[in-house]
């Protein structure tokens, strides 16, 4: 199918919409917490109300997948767009407490469904040649982000909230369009609910999603952290709305470069240093953030540096994942410890939020800071506890542990 005009069709239909899609979710994670600290919420709402996304990610990870398989990407793909969407035009109209929710209801749904959806079909589109498509997946995806960071800020500025949130509308809209003419891929015959899920309590009890699963979690505190209380931090210290944008579109070029240049790292580095280095990173970083007296130059370089760490500890975690897991049970063990990300996206402005509301939004920032630092420090231990059995042969291939 590589080089037939339904493989081209489906390939260039699969870079548009994750673009597109990757536009609306950086633009809408820059727009909404200036948005909410604009209509006079203190840091405990911003906390509560932005972790209502991840609490919708948490419940629907799992099902993501499942319905993939049952009813077809396509359609998936097409009601994530749809979701974030309707989230757009309810934050665009109104500014009441129950529209904030119902939108960040919205998007967190989106985001449940979206991501699992669309690496299942892009992964089926020529299986010889999964892993180009699926990086350049994520390489679109990246190029969208960091659009969309950068073009929030200056929207919220040059235009206003709302125009702001109909834009994103739009542009969802217009990317619905273009994957209901994108081919539906055929796939295998599909397993019931109960068959799909059966595996699910073994995987968690595993040892070896240990690793990967603390690494999701604290990849995802890293970005929600900076998207919920550290959005409040810059403002405290001077920084408009466009500064914002810009400071997350350059921690997207953080995270493009470390996409592109992380396997040779890792190759080098060995994979406990790494993952040591890449969990203290996040750690050192959100201190230093809180520590920062307000220069942009340092905010450029503490933003561009926790890029480079989050697109690390994202591909790291991904990595570990297939590497402990039979081919047979890939799709299980990435739902399961994608949990950990989506538990990641609730509860870092769900704890940290409150907590900068009875201290201070550094003291905030510092505790996230400390915590995964702490948890840094405990690599042997948490390498140690992880050890079981190793992935059957036929699984991903990851480089071997280097002490």
């Amino acid at each position: 199918m590589a080089s037939s005009p339904r493989a081209r069709a489906a390939e260039t239909g699969l870079y548009f919409h994750t673009t597109a899609y990757s536009i609306v979710l950086g633009g809408v994670i820059v727009l909404v917490p200036l948005y909410i600290i604009s209509l006079g919420y203190h840091p405990g709402w911003l906390g509560v109300i932005i972790a209502g996304q991840g609490l919708f990610q948490v419940a629907l990870r799992l099902f993501g997948g499942v319905i993939s398989d049952r009813i077809g990407e396509r359609w998936v793909i097409q009601a994530s767009f749809a979701a974030l969407a309707l989230g757009s035009l309810a934050l665009a109209f109104s500014s009441s407490l129950g529209s904030l929710l119902l939108a960040q209801a919205l998007y967190g749904g989106s985001r449940a469904i979206y991501w699992t959806s669309a690496q299942s079909y892009g992964s089926r589109i020529d299986e010889s040649r999964t892993p180009a498509l699926v990086g350049r997946f994520f390489g679109f995806a990246a190029v969208g982000g960091l659009a969309g960071n950068a073009g929030g800020g200056v929207i919220a500025v040059k235009l206003g909230y709302a125009e702001g949130f109909l834009i994103a509308a739009g542009v969802s809209v217009a990317a619905m369009g273009v994957v209901a003419v994108m081919p539906q891929l055929p796939r295998r015959a599909a397993l019931t609910l109960r068959e799909i899920l059966a595996p699910v309590p073994g995987v968690f009890r595993k040892r070896e999603t240990i690793l990967p699963a603390v690494m999701a979690l604290a990849t995802s505190l890293q970005i929600s952290v900076l998207t919920s209380v550290g959005a409040a931090l810059f403002k405290e210290r001077g920084f408009g709305d466009d500064a914002y944008g810009s400071l997350l579109a350059v921690h997207a070029g953080g995270a493009i470069i470390a996409g592109f240049a992380f396997a040779r790292f890792l190759g080098r580095a060995g994979q406990r240093p790494t993952y040591a280095l890449t969990m203290g990173t996040h750690g050192l970083l959100l201190i230093g953030a809180a520590a920062w007296g307000g220069a942009y130059s340092a905010a450029l370089a503490l933003m561009f540096t926790l890029g480079l760490a989050f697109n690390a500890g994202r591909v790291l975690n991904v990595s570990l994942t297939a590497a402990a897991s039979r081919p047979e049970q890939r799709g299980v063990f990435m739902a399961v410890v994608g949990i950990y990300w989506a538990a990641g996206q609730m509860l870092g402005p769900l704890v940290f939020g409150p907590l900068a509301e009875a201290s201070s939004l550094a003291a905030s920032v510092t505790a996230a800071g400390a915590l995964m630092f702490g948890a840094a420090l405990l690599t042997p231990l948490l390498y140690a506890a992880s050890r079981g059995r190793p992935a059957a042969p036929g699984g991903a291939g990851f480089p071997p542990a280097r002490e």
